[in-house]
């Protein structure tokens, strides 16, 4: 499910991105603590709360749903991820990493008001990426995973390797790169 949102360029989702990494302290040029962040940031933003649910548990979210972010009636952001999820990234592994922060991503926006304004995406209803919330997320999930400038000139397995991603991850950030060169890159 996607919702169309106010526009928001690459570089400024870059800008957002060296923001949060500071903001956790990331010591680490390459590798972002992901669990770190998820379990520090309701002490950064009062009105975030995070919460692990029992992976069988579908009383707060459908079964098939392994991660969210909803906002309640009274502005509180809720990020729930199932228990798969949080001990996935727990261990370090790539895509589970990326589904957590995915959702800590959608909070962060959504704080700084990039909220629905009122298409909602179907197949035959697309949104522009960059008023795309989904792409929004996505894109600000990996630039803050692999941080642009500190993993120019490295290889796939280079960027697996030392910002602990999926391979779907890195050729996206090694697409970057090339689309870039070919002066393809629209926002």
């Amino acid at each position: 499910m996607d919702y169309m949102t106010k526009p928001i360029s690459r570089a400024e989702l870059r800008s957002i991105a060296k923001w949060f990494r500071n903001r956790f302290g990331c010591k680490n040029k390459l590798r972002f603590d992901v669990v770190d962040a998820f379990e520090r940031l309701p002490f950064f933003a009062g009105n975030i709360v995070t919460q692990i649910i029992e992976d069988d548990d579908a009383s707060f979210m459908p079964l098939d749903i392994p991660a969210s972010c909803t906002e309640t009636a009274d502005g509180t952001i809720e990020i729930s991820a199932r228990q798969k999820i949080y001990n996935g990234a727990c261990r370090g592994v790539g895509g589970y990493r990326a589904h957590l922060l995915h959702e800590m991503c959608h909070a962060v926006l959504i704080m700084m008001g990039f909220r629905p304004i009122m298409a909602r995406a179907y197949a035959n209803n697309q949104i522009e990426p960059c008023r795309s919330m989904e792409w929004q997320a996505k894109a600000l999930t990996g630039e803050i995973l692999v941080p642009y400038e500190e993993t120019k000139g490295l290889s796939l397995a280079q960027i697996m390797f030392y910002c602990k991603v999926s391979k779907p991850c890195a050729e996206t950030r090694l697409r970057l790169d090339e689309n870039k060169k070919k002066k393809e890159l629209p926002f």
